[in-house]
């Protein structure tokens, strides 16, 4: 099991002092804040960046908001309002169905935070709708705006998303506790010497454990992430933090019979792809050599497998091999034949159960 983080008391007084801080600021004191705040990135999703409240690090993020967002009726609104088809749920370029199902998501996991449930999320200190620019170039990796629509198989509800997008002119300004790695890149400095205080051997195990630990408590309260690769899942190298809920869907969201549908289809889709991205990106380049991934998985499961794997590896192998190969081969054919290739729960049961057991 991961040690704890920040203590919880030190990640209770920073929220008291950055969020307090916050919400006495007007928006111009907020905006001026916001614009001189050290750019990190942008993409589909949004523009990030960084700054200091009172000798606190604050991770600042600026999602759209669309004037459709903004009309009355639609002001705090979790409903799909861009009617959006499901598939657009999955994280293969899409810009999300909305800034208030994203700050609905970070207000619930916030408050598991500070009520003791879970603390695997970033606190949200605060958040404020202010002016803002468009975001420019979201679509250049698909060659434009025609490229990202082709994408999503023509979808006119999408396209509508992305032209709104375009044409915003406000932003959802969310303030978030800062945690200082992704998931990504600190196991491609710690996978192979560094391990966690206290502990012995290999970093895998508790990762593992805390990646299905945290897919567990999202899936009993009926919140899929659909977006949880290890740019999205944070650490301090004790303790992973799930963040960005762009694609996060919830049973409390306001959702259609479809959507609803949807969900209880999903309930188990983080664990198994965190679990597949776990071996796929990280784990398995350190044990399967020059043998290519896929090919490496089926060997496994033939029992075809290296001797020199260390028992605890092995486990983590024996455990997601099997239902790793049944979400490579869905998402191979969401990309290459159809955004609306049904999602195979049933199998991935049928093959997890097929393999070893779970952590304990």
């Amino acid at each position: 099991m991961l040690d704890q983080g920040l203590p919880r008391a030190a990640r209770l007084a920073a929220y008291g002092n950055v969020s307090t801080h916050l919400s006495l600021l007007s928006d111009h004191r907020l905006g001026k804040l916001v614009a001189a705040a050290g750019p990190l990135g942008s993409g589909i999703g949004g523009r990030s960046a960084e700054l200091d409240v009172n000798g606190t690090r604050v991770f600042v993020k600026r999602i759209p908001l669309t004037d459709l967002e903004l009309r009355p009726e639609n002001v705090r609104s979790t409903a799909n309002v861009f009617e959006l088809p499901v598939f657009y749920q999955y994280g293969a370029g899409s810009a999300g169905f909305g800034a208030w199902r994203e700050l609905a998501v970070h207000t619930m996991t916030t408050n598991w935070v500070l009520g003791g449930e879970y603390a695997g999320f970033p606190l949200m200190y605060h958040w404020r709708v202010l002016p803002d620019s468009p975001p420019e170039g979201f679509t250049d990796g698909f060659g434009g705006l025609e490229g990202a629509v082709a994408h999503w198989e023509g979808s006119p509800a999408v396209r509508d998303r992305l032209v709104a997008i375009g044409q915003s002119s406000c932003s959802l300004v969310v303030f978030l506790e800062h945690v200082p790695h992704t998931l990504a890149g600190w196991l491609a400095d710690h996978s192979r010497t560094a391990v966690p205080e206290g502990e012995d051997g290999s970093p895998f195990p508790w990762v593992e454990e805390a990646l299905m630990d945290g897919a567990a408590f999202m899936s009993s309260r009926g919140l899929v992430h659909f977006d949880a690769h290890f740019a999205n899942v944070l650490t301090d190298g004790r303790q992973l933090y799930f963040a960005d809920f762009g694609l996060a869907l919830s049973s409390r969201f306001e959702l259609t019979a479809d959507e609803s549908t949807f969900l209880a289809d999903h309930l188990a889709y983080d664990r198994c792809y965190t679990a597949s991205h776990l071996l796929r990106y990280h784990l398995l380049d350190g044990v399967r050599g020059d043998t290519e991934r896929e090919v490496f998985l089926r060997d496994w499961i033939a029992g075809r497998r290296p001797g020199d794997i260390p028992p605890e590896i092995t486990a983590i192998i024996d455990r997601h091999a099997r239902p790793t190969v049944v979400v490579d081969s869905f998402f191979r054919r969401l990309l290459t034949e159809s955004k609306q290739t049904p999602f195979p729960a049933a199998e991935i049961q049928r093959q997890r159960s097929a393999g070893a057991t779970t952590p304990s």
